[in-house]
């Protein structure tokens, strides 16, 4: 076995792989801030008190998501 084909066995192992890497920031964190940061009436919204923590700096959220254009 590869580490290509050990880190790409599941979404989940993929998003967990991506997730453990030490960035500032990855391609699900713009799309984050597009689909929910963008649209959120809240006004001091910060990590502990996101609405959308589930998916928050979370690579298998984005993973799932359908490609654009």
């Amino acid at each position: 076995m590869t580490n290509f084909e050990k880190i790409t066995a599941s979404p989940e192992t993929l998003g967990d792989f991506l997730g453990s890497l030490p960035i500032a920031e990855g391609p699900w964190d713009e799309r984050f801030h597009r689909e929910f940061c963008d649209k959120c009436p809240s006004e001091n919204c910060d990590a502990e008190n996101c609405p959308h923590n589930e998916e928050r700096n979370d690579p298998l959220w984005w993973l799932k998501l359908e490609v654009e254009g």
